[in-house]
Formats: structure tokens, sequence, C-alpha cells
């Protein structure tokens, strides 16, 4: 039986315009692991998905106008698979190298590129600014932001207050949740996923 309190309020869906295309300030607010199906599969039914371990970094503008709006307290994401890191012949270093260098503010060393990329690495970063260079990908009718390029910070700005970074912080609904386990005893953490 439902408490007679309850109340199931109408609520729209948030659409947030693409942002224009730019250079912005930004601040990593988080580092997720999340375990989604592949491409691949990610159609067909449950019991005959795979899945992948996908890292999400979630970053916060810090400054920017669109439209007369302002623009801090805007999250952009960078997902990928989590690999190895590699210079490719074609596109260069992978997106790990970039976010991580960005975040840096420098080249990484041959001898942090010799020991990899390590989960407290990668989460001593969640605080620092980075600049990135926003562009937009098309897919059918709409139209998504996308980082195309990590750019070290020049002048370090006002960092996010815990006011905005809680306003900033997506939060789950418990009944929501990309995590799905192997199996009933497996758990990922970032700290499980080798990146080097």
């Amino acid at each position: 039986m439902l408490n007679e309190t309850m109340s199931f309020e109408k609520k729209q869906g948030t659409e947030y315009e693409v942002l224009p295309k730019n250079i912005y300030q930004v601040e990593l607010l988080d580092v997720n692991l999340d375990r989604r199906p592949t491409y691949d599969t990610r159609l067909k039914p449950d019991s005959e998905k795979e899945y992948e371990t996908v890292l999400n970094f979630q970053f916060t503008l810090l400054s920017g106008t669109a439209n007369g709006k302002d623009l801090r307290g805007r999250n952009v994401w960078e997902n990928f698979v989590p690999t190895y890191l590699y210079i490719g012949k074609k596109n260069g270093k992978n997106k790990l190298y970039n976010v991580v260098e960005g975040l840096l503010g420098r080249g990484l060393t041959m001898a942090e590129e010799a020991e990899g990329i390590t989960s407290d690495t990668i989460n001593s970063l969640i605080g620092k600014q980075v600049r990135i260079g926003i562009k937009h990908n098309v897919k059918g009718d709409k139209t998504y932001d996308r980082i195309e390029q990590y750019y070290p910070v020049e002048i370090p700005i006002n960092s996010l207050t815990s006011d905005e970074k809680e306003k900033a912080t997506v939060k789950k609904k418990e009944s929501e949740s990309s995590f799905v386990p192997m199996n009933d005893s497996d758990e990922i953490r970032i700290e499980d996923v080798p990146f080097n």
C-alpha cells in the first residue's frame, strides 16, 4: 500500500542547447566507471548482451556565455572505453593520453608512460582545470557537443564552490544504474581497470 501523502508530479525532460563551438575552461568534477552493453550488442535481449567498462569524465564549465546565459556550472562529458596508452599513426595520441596530459598541463614523462596511468593518477586529477575545444557531432536531426581537444590552462580561474559542485553533480536514482555486473559476485572499481 502506498503512503497517503505521496504524489507524483509531472516533469519535463531537460534539454540543453549545444554549446557554441569554442574553447572553454573547465574543472574535472568526477570520474566514474560504468558497465554498458557494447555498441554491437546494445539492441539485443539482455541475455545476449556483451558488456564493456566505460570511463566517464565529468567536466564542469567555469566560464562562458551563450545566448546571454552564463554557462558556469554546465556539464560536458568525455566517455570512452579505457585502453592502453598508445599513439596511432592516423589520429595521434588516444583519448586517455589527451585527457591526462591536458589536466596535468604537460606531456607525460617517459617514466610515467612506462609505468602507465593508474587509477590513483586519474583520481588525483579531480578538481584540476583544463581548457577544452568543443565541436559538434550531428546524428540524424540531433546535434551533440563533442570535446575535440584538450589544452593546458594558461591562468587558473575561480574553482567551483561546494554549492556549484553539488548542483553540477549528476545523481542517479536508486532504480537507475548503468552498472551491470558480469555475475553476482563481480564488482568493477576504477582501481580494477588497467590503464597501462
